[in-house]
């Protein structure tokens, strides 16, 4: 911080270099080589080896305004330049400069540390309506980071819904100990074909028809005679995959439509995803309203097809979108950890337009930056940067709006694990680099290793 009487200039340092003085290589060859051909002359009465060391060891600090304090409050303006005589300069902390700026919301999620000790909490208000990305390489932090913003969101009543591909997320209710937290009976895991199925008549005409297309790539023609089909036993109150069935073989149409009609109904009744029993079925809205105080949905994805897992998704954000549309539920966070393997393309900018002015705020977690499609990194509003040396994949993250290269590529090459960039929204666009803590729950979704269970048999 460069600090005048009524004001002062803050500067982040992003990069370090040695002071490039004219002639100070010369001098540095000229000095070694006198060393080293006449090794006895160490008098120096005018002592202008200390000034040639000084000069040689000078530094200088690369940075980039972000505002101005005065009267103790920051502002975003960088129209002036301190004095260089007369301004002093000192180091300010995160915390001093969290203290300057008015608080985006009184909801904390603490995530560690800054400057070396002193603690660290964004407000969960600064997810609100908001996209959040969570990215670095593998086994930098990512997941522990994402179960620490879930259970912050749940402590302070939100719903969430989290599409788990490892079963990492099923025990955000608990402590490593095994003791659970008071978010523990908030947490729901259901399973695809088990504890997540549905009926024709809850999910409803929009999701299918959606599920039928986009899924299942049944062709226009075929899907006009299916709304047909579904329309008339839905007028009679008869909609179940008995009767669907029986309509379909009854239907006059082409022989090659029935063909694609048939192909689709066997995927949708052989997927395990669907059942005509009431007490079996799963009712989205049922979980809202028997959470009143909030709730994370976790969606297992792990071990099923990657046609299943699609299945599962685009019946899900179809229902959740069709029940905001109506003001049936609350807002929800949505967790999507590595979505390029389960969400369509054409859903992108379905999550960062219709879909977030409806209430789904999406927090995307991946270690391949370049999975996400760019229109996310241009309209994301916070990200969480781990470590990346893959100057590709930096690059593509420092499309973001509130980011600028040189801070992300000097920054972000040499952080070690469980430290990461803050950028955006939840920090006032100011640069933090976090040293987050560890989640206190019990070992989830790592990577088996051959040689430690070869310990552990022996054992």
């Amino acid at each position: 911080m460069a600090a005048e009487a009524q004001r002062s200039l803050v500067l982040q340092v992003y990069d370090e270099r040695y002071l490039d003085v004219e002639g100070v290589e010369e001098e540095i060859a000229r000095e070694e080589i006198l060393s080293a051909s006449a090794p006895g002359v160490t008098s120096d009465p005018a002592d202008l080896a200390t000034i040639s060391t000084l000069i040689r060891d000078m530094r200088i600090l690369l940075c980039k305004a972000r505002g101005t304090i005065s009267r103790g409050r920051l502002t975003p303006r960088v129209d002036w330049m301190p004095s260089r005589t007369t301004t002093s300069v000192t180091r300010l902390l995160v915390e001093e400069l969290t203290s300057a700026l008015p608080p985006l919301g009184s909801r904390e999620i603490k995530l560690g540390t800054v400057d070396a000790e002193s603690r660290f909490a964004i407000s969960a208000e600064a997810l609100d309506g908001r996209i959040t990305v969570i990215t670095g390489r593998k086994e930098s932090g990512k997941s522990h980071l994402a179960k620490m913003l879930l259970r912050g969101l749940l402590s302070h009543g939100a719903y969430s819904i989290v599409f788990d591909l490892n079963d990492e997320y099923g025990a955000i209710g608990q402590r490593r100990d095994g003791s659970r937290t008071s978010e523990s009976g908030k947490v729901k895991v259901v399973r695809p074909g088990r504890e997540l199925r549905f009926s024709l008549s809850t999910v409803g005409l929009r999701s299918i028809t959606n599920l039928l297309s986009h899924s299942l790539d049944m062709p226009g023609t075929s899907l006009r005679e299916f709304v047909k089909i579904w329309e008339q036993l839905d007028s009679r109150d008869e909609l179940s995959l008995v009767t669907l069935e029986a309509a379909i073989h009854q239907w006059r149409c082409n022989e090659f439509v029935r063909d694609a009609l048939f192909a689709r109904f066997h995927t949708l009744a052989s997927c395990g995803l669907f059942t005509d029993s009431e007490s079996a079925k799963f009712d989205l809205q049922d979980f809202f309203s028997l959470n009143p105080e909030g709730g994370s949905l976790v969606i297992s994805l792990s071990g099923i097809s990657p046609m299943n897992r699609r299945m599962v998704v685009e019946l899900m954000l179809s229902k959740v979108v069709e029940l905001l549309e109506h003001r049936k539920v609350p807002p929800v966070f949505l967790f999507a950890e590595e979505a390029h393997l389960y969400l369509r393309e054409t859903y992108w900018e379905d999550l960062i337009t219709r879909m977030r002015h409806f209430g789904v705020f999406t927090v995307f977690v991946t270690n391949q930056p370049d999975a996400i499609d760019q229109k996310i990194y241009r309209q994301v509003d916070n990200i969480f940067l781990y470590s990346f040396s893959n100057d590709a994949d930096l690059a593509l993250v420092s499309q973001a709006s509130m980011a600028d290269a040189d801070t992300v590529k000097a920054i972000v090459r040499t952080l070690p694990p469980r430290m990461c960039l803050l950028l955006g929204h939840a920090v006032r666009h100011l640069p933090v680099v976090v040293t987050v803590d560890p989640f206190d729950s019990p070992e989830s979704g790592t990577t088996r290793r051959f040689f430690k269970e070869q310990v552990e048999l022996r054992a």
